[in-house]
């Protein structure tokens, strides 16, 4: 069963219902860590093995001072399909690193999603899309496509999310959308189908840096297109560039609770800037002490029990509970006498 988010204990008093949240001091159970999102390095390997060494060796050098569980990386890892060359560089800078990748496929890396046979070869990944977990994440990796998936792949991949063991998601694809925020064919539907819970999606293909939230269905959805292969975008033109995007995630109690990006510059500097805050309801989790809401009156037979509240579009016999933040709009819960269960209403399927 999926872990919920948000609990309500429910005690009965004559005919009063004491709703309580559950909230605790936020250094208990809290913990940190990042991972670093890059995309389209096909130029390093084409022409700057150097910069493609110190793309990983840089990241396993400032793994433990930042924590970093994870390298994302979103396609095009090589200008050309079946060039062996091109796939020894990339090969040789990647093991100059232990921390985990997590890589999804891109146009210049199958001749256009056509042929696999380099890619698996070179990365271990196969033809198919996968889903995973990334620490406190349920991770999609959708590898690139001309067009968009067909109906059966999305409904999989919207189960394995419904299914999974985390309440935020990671999509990572080549490419979800042009450097003006205009979705792809596949970017449409991946908003239409598979936005269930929050969500953050990474993507590249187009040159541009383009980070932006978003509310779909009641749930907050982060943005990322991370593309420096021709240098800083709407900067001076240079291919011998390495920069991607560093994501800071503090989780409370296996609950993510805040996200922080910054760019990251490896060369032909080190350097961080552009800190944003994305996502953040920490303030849900402060205080030792559980402040009591407003009482309700309700009819003295429903049991007491413990109440999972899940995000979801507005239903029937629900509590508006107050809004954590500007990015999380609200949270429902449906009280089902006799039962004493939630319901997380999906967005529908199209």
């Amino acid at each position: 069963m999926k872990p919920t988010g948000f609990f309500l204990k429910i005690a009965i008093t004559g005919l009063i219902l004491l709703i309580i949240p559950l909230t605790s001091a936020l250094p208990s159970g809290t913990t940190t860590y990042s991972f670093v999102h890059i995309s389209d390095t096909q130029n390093l390997a084409t022409h700057y093995p150097d910069t493609y060494n110190l793309t990983f060796s840089y990241l396993e050098s400032i793994k433990t001072e930042y924590n970093i569980s994870a390298i994302i990386i979103t396609g095009d890892l090589v200008n050309t399909w079946d060039k062996k060359s091109e796939w020894n560089v990339y090969s040789r800078a990647r093991n100059l690193t232990n921390i985990p990748l997590y890589v999804t496929a891109g146009n210049h890396d199958t001749n256009r999603g056509k042929n696999y046979k380099y890619y698996s070869q070179y990365t271990g990944e196969q033809m198919g899309n996968y889903v995973t977990a990334l620490n406190d994440f349920d991770f999609i990796g959708i590898n690139y496509v001309d067009t968009s998936l067909s109906a059966q792949e999305f409904t999989a991949l919207q189960q394995a999310i419904v299914n999974g063991s985390y309440n935020f998601t990671i999509i990572a694809t080549h490419y979800y959308m042009g450097k003006d925020g205009t979705l792809s064919i596949l970017g449409k539907d991946i908003d239409r189908q598979l936005i269930v819970q929050p969500t953050l999606i990474l993507a590249g293909h187009v040159h541009w840096d383009l980070i932006r939230v978003k509310n779909i269905s009641g749930y907050p959805v982060i943005e990322d297109l991370t593309n420096y292969q021709n240098g800083e975008p709407g900067g001076v033109k240079n291919k011998n560039y390495s920069a991607g995007t560093f994501y800071t995630v503090t989780v409370v109690d296996g609950q993510v609770a805040k996200i922080i990006s910054e760019t990251i510059h490896i060369f032909p500097e080190q350097s961080f800037e552009k800190k944003r805050v994305l996502y953040d309801i920490t303030g849900q989790f402060s205080g030792s002490v559980p402040a009591p809401l407003p009482q309700v009156s309700l009819k003295p037979e429903l049991p007491a029990c413990e109440l999972p509240c899940d995000p979801g579009e507005p239903v029937d016999q629900g509590f508006r509970l107050p809004e954590a933040s500007k990015l999380l709009t609200s949270f429902k819960c449906a009280i089902i006498p006799g039962s004493c269960s939630g319901t997380k209403t999906l967005p529908a399927t199209s």
